[in-house]
């Protein structure tokens, strides 16, 4: 974890929370609402990681998507963070995994020494948009719950 948090120093603004994993997720979507913004835990504390350099964000995302994938959350963790400032190749098992309940999310990351990266959900207008117009989300980012149990069959009772 402090190793995460100190290669972001110069490239993303990080504020350290003392405040539990509600208040600190109450941080998160303020944040989100003026930009990129992440919470990265590990290390018993929650970091704000917010206001990426806009340098950084034009060398490490691909310039050949619309905007709106251009500045997802989920774009910058798979193009900026984990391949050009953590180097982490996104489909590697062995070092990332993908957690869908926050609070196990944590918990993972405090007893096996990692670092959650926590972040705002897309919102299902911006994936139609993209949807519409061909663009493939960045990895994991769709993945939305429940799922259906596998093998169920779905059947409409109108005709």
């Amino acid at each position: 974890m402090a190793d995460a948090l100190a290669s972001l120093e110069g490239r993303f603004r990080v504020r350290r929370l003392d405040s539990p994993l509600p208040e600190a997720l109450d941080v998160l979507a303020d944040a989100a609402c003026a930009g990129n913004a992440f919470l990265l835990a590990g290390d018993g504390a929650f970091h704000l990681v917010n206001r990426p350099d806009p340098d950084l964000l034009a060398r490490t995302i691909p310039a050949d998507r619309p905007a709106a994938w251009r500045t997802l959350d989920a774009t910058v963790l798979h193009a900026t963070l984990l391949q050009h400032v953590w180097h982490i190749p996104e489909n590697d098992p062995t070092r990332i995994a993908y957690i869908h309940d926050t609070a196990a999310t944590v918990r993972k990351a405090e007893r096996d020494g990692g670092t959650a990266v926590l972040m705002h959900p897309v919102r299902e207008e911006v994936v139609r948009d993209l949807a519409r117009q061909g663009v493939t989300m960045p990895r994991k980012s769709t993945s939305f719950g429940p799922k259906p149990a596998s093998g169920l069959v779905l059947r409409a009772l109108e005709l």
